[in-house]
């Protein structure tokens, strides 16, 4: 009937697709808050480092946002299995050139505990 238990749980699933999503908005709008989605002890991975805790992820957007202005549109819909949520996104950068990324998240309980990026390595 009407009283299904759906209503009540958290899909664990949509949630992390919503946290994912809140944190391309962010992005997009230029937004260091952007941080505020990631767990205290969350890690940022890629490209040769590992940015560790809220505080420093925090820097680490407010530096990438003033220097290159990323701005990532998503290629297709994002793929989930529990908390872990990929993205294959488009990203324009500042200086006119654009980079073509996936990023792997782990949500866990509405926060980012882990974000990996991928790199692809080609011309567009």
């Amino acid at each position: 009937g009407e009283a299904e238990s759906g209503m009540v749980e958290i899909d664990a699933n949509s949630n992390a697709q919503e946290t994912v999503l809140a944190y391309f908005e962010k992005i997009r709008a230029r937004d260091p808050g952007v941080a505020d989605l990631f767990h205290e002890t969350g890690k940022l991975l890629g490209l040769g480092r590992v940015t560790a805790g809220r505080d420093a992820i925090r820097d680490f957007y407010a530096d990438s946002i003033a220097r290159a202005s990323p701005t990532p549109e998503l290629i297709g819909d994002l793929l989930a299995s529990d908390s872990r949520v990929a993205a294959e996104i488009q990203i324009a950068l500042a200086n006119g050139t654009s980079i073509h990324v996936v990023d792997l998240f782990v949500v866990e309980d509405g926060h980012i505990r882990s974000l990996t990026y991928f790199l692809a390595d080609h011309a567009d």
